[in-house]
């Protein structure tokens, strides 16, 4: 079930890259950079996005990248990066059909699976390119299908996934441990959230020694002012009203991981960021509360009369939210992309970046001459056209005023693809 439900949504995540309409191509390049570097003898860091450089110094540590690395070495494409995605999310059917199978038979288990691969959201993660934080599906329902009939051992090693994602999962696991404190699930005992309390204290210390900067998207304890924006709301209140249609609020029937939610929801709440949507820049976002809302409706749905949990999961889940599917792009920017040589150094826009992945410079056109710069640069600003040979850019793009000079290779109706003289 894993690797069938992983192939269909891998299938989406490389037709949507290769159909220039990823999630997010700036991040992809920037993954995509810092493991080819890395597969290819070169530093473990990717100054796409400016950030500090180096595997520990970055503001996010992926402890799951040697693998990715160690894969990509021997399948040396982006698509590599792109099936390990969404095999990393689809790897929660495992311990969504255990707690399933635990709580209510085999039956139970398969619907719950059914269940979430046809619900939205889980989607949106399953195809938001490659984001390790897609662990967390994984990480956080096991460490709940473990706990549920006391199974130790499983904890632990669900709890070790979770943290491969991304160095967020240790406070995921915190709360996680607090919850069951109070809360009662299954077989679950104090011991057994008070591991998961160690587990995430532990980490929590482990990578605060080993990381200059501790940094979270969705940080519950930041003091950040409320967004304002009245667009913002209208969307997040259009995404909460189909959160209550999809009918997963059944979790509440077994509240215990929607309590270890509370301080996810506070700091998504809390955040400007747009993690509402299913698509776009923050979609991977969903990765933080939705393995707690799973756990939820997956034990809770046992408890509705005749099987009717799943089902009322299944059919009110498929049509709250739309389904994934693989979106069509400006493909033919591809044609200017293959009159690119492969030693270019090369400055590209948001929409095409992605597809020059693996060069060894690669700059985003946007970051020339940046007015505002990143909060934690203190040199001179050390991105300009200099540093580039090719420039492919939208043909309204400012950067074609600094670039007056430069000889016109090819172009089409949206982009002009731009040679150094």
């Amino acid at each position: 079930m894993v690797v069938t439900a992983g192939a269909v949504f891998a299938w989406i995540n490389v037709r949507n890259a290769a159909n220039f309409s990823p999630q997010w191509g700036q991040d992809l390049a920037f993954f995509h950079q810092w493991v080819h570097s890395a597969a290819t003898g070169g530093p473990w860091a990717s100054p796409l996005l400016l950030e500090p450089q180096g595997f520990w110094n970055q503001v996010h540590t992926h402890l799951i990248i040697p693998v990715v690395v160690g894969a990509y070495r021997m399948w040396p494409d982006q698509n590599t990066l792109l099936v390990l995605h969404s095999m990393f999310a689809c790897l929660a059917v495992w311990p969504i059909f255990r707690l399933g199978e635990s709580v209510a038979g085999g039956r139970h288990g398969l619907l719950m699976v059914i269940a979430v691969l046809a619900f939205g959201p889980f989607q949106g993660v399953a195809v938001a390119d490659f984001r390790p934080i897609a662990l967390f599906l994984p990480g956080i329902i096991g460490v709940w299908a473990s706990a549920w009939v006391g199974d130790k051992r499983g904890m632990i090693g669900w709890a070790l996934v979770a943290i491969a994602g991304r160095q967020d999962a240790v406070y995921l696991l915190m709360a996680s441990g607090m919850s069951l404190m109070i809360c009662s699930w299954g077989q679950a005992r104090r011991s057994d959230a008070a591991l998961l309390l160690c587990l995430g204290l532990a980490g929590f210390a482990g990578f605060v020694s080993l990381k200059p900067e501790m940094f979270f998207h969705i940080n519950p304890t930041a003091s950040i002012h409320w967004p304002t924006g009245a667009e913002l709301w209208d969307h997040r209140a259009s995404f909460g009203i189909a959160l209550i249609l999809s009918g997963w609020w059944l979790g509440l029937l077994a509240p215990a991981p929607l309590v270890a939610a509370l301080p996810v929801l506070w700091g998504m709440l809390s955040t400007g960021r747009e993690w509402h949507s299913l698509s776009g820049p923050g979609a991977h976002h969903h990765a933080f509360w939705l393995p707690f809302v799973i756990a939820a409706g997956t034990a809770a749905s046992a408890r509705v009369p005749r099987n009717l949990g799943p089902l009322i999961l299944l059919f009110c889940g498929a049509m709250a939210f739309p389904w994934t599917q693989a979106q069509p792009g400006n493909v033919g920017v591809q044609s200017l992309i293959d009159q690119v040589p492969l030693s270019a150094r090369v400055g590209a826009d948001y929409d095409s970046i992605h597809r020059f992945g693996g060069r060894p410079i690669l700059w985003n056109v946007d970051q020339f001459h940046m007015p505002d710069q990143p909060w934690h640069w203190k040199d001179e600003w050390p991105i300009t056209e200099d540093d580039v040979d090719i420039v492919l850019a939208p043909r309204d793009h400012p950067i074609h005023q600094r670039l007056s000079d430069w000889n016109l290779v090819d172009g089409n109706q949206t982009h002009l693809l731009l040679r150094r003289p």
